[in-house]
C-alpha cells in the first residue's frame, strides 16, 4: 500500500508545473494583476483586425521576420476603415502559452520523386497569449507574442519567448507591468 501511495504521489509530481518564479526563464509563471499599458494610439489597418509589432516598430503583415520575436496585438472585429486602440492601461485577465505547428504545401513547380521529406512541420511557432480588457475598449482581444522554432538558427532553442524578449518586441509602444509596480 505504501508503494502504491508513493508511486501516485511521484506520479502526480511529474504532473506539477513548469512555470518559473524567475522572468528571464522562458517558463515564467505570470501572476494575477499584469497590466498591459499602451503608450500611443496604435491604428489597425482597414480590413484587419491585427497589427504587428517587431523591433519596437509596426510591422505590414507580411514583413514580419518570424525568425526573431514579434507580437500581434488583437482586436474582436475587422473593420472597412482603420480601427485605432487608444492608449490606456489594459487588464491581462490570463496568460496562456501553446505550441502552434503549420506545414507548407510543396510546391506544384518542384518534382518531388527523389526528395527527402521528413514529414515534419515547416514552421513551429512558440506562442505566449496575454488576455486583455479594457472597458472603455471592449473590441480589445489579445496581445500575442511569438517565433518560428523552425527558422534556421532557432532549432536548437525550441522554447517561449521570456520576458525581455517579449519587451523588446513591443519597444516603447506597450509596456508590461508586473502587479503592484506602477512603472
Amino acid at each position: 500500500m505504501k508503494a502504491m501511495v508513493a508511486g501516485l504521489a511521484w506520479l502526480l509530481g511529474g504532473c506539477a508545473s513548469l512555470g518559473s518564479p524567475n522572468p528571464a526563464s522562458p517558463y515564467y509563471a505570470y501572476s494575477p494583476g499584469w497590466v498591459a499599458r499602451l503608450e500611443r494610439p496604435l491604428t489597425i489597418p482597414r480590413d484587419a483586425a491585427t497589427v504587428r509589432l517587431q523591433y519596437g516598430e509596426v510591422v505590414p503583415r507580411n514583413s514580419v521576420q518570424e525568425h526573431d520575436p514579434y507580437c500581434v496585438v488583437e482586436l474582436n472585429t475587422v473593420r472597412a476603415e482603420p480601427q485605432v486602440l487608444q492608449p490606456g492601461r489594459f487588464e491581462v485577465w490570463r496568460v496562456t502559452r501553446s505550441v502552434e505547428t503549420l506545414a507548407a504545401t510543396a510546391s506544384p513547380f518542384l518534382k518531388t520523386r527523389y526528395a527527402f521529406d521528413d514529414t515534419g512541420p515547416s514552421f513551429l511557432y512558440y506562442k505566449t497569449e496575454f488576455h486583455l480588457r479594457d472597458p472603455a475598449q471592449p473590441d480589445l482581444r489579445s496581445l500575442t507574442c511569438a517565433w518560428d522554432q523552425m527558422a534556421p538558427g532557432n532549432r536548437a532553442l525550441m522554447r517561449h519567448l521570456a520576458l525581455d524578449e517579449i519587451r523588446s518586441a513591443l519597444g516603447d509602444w506597450i509596456a508590461l507591468i508586473p502587479p503592484g509596480e506602477s512603472l
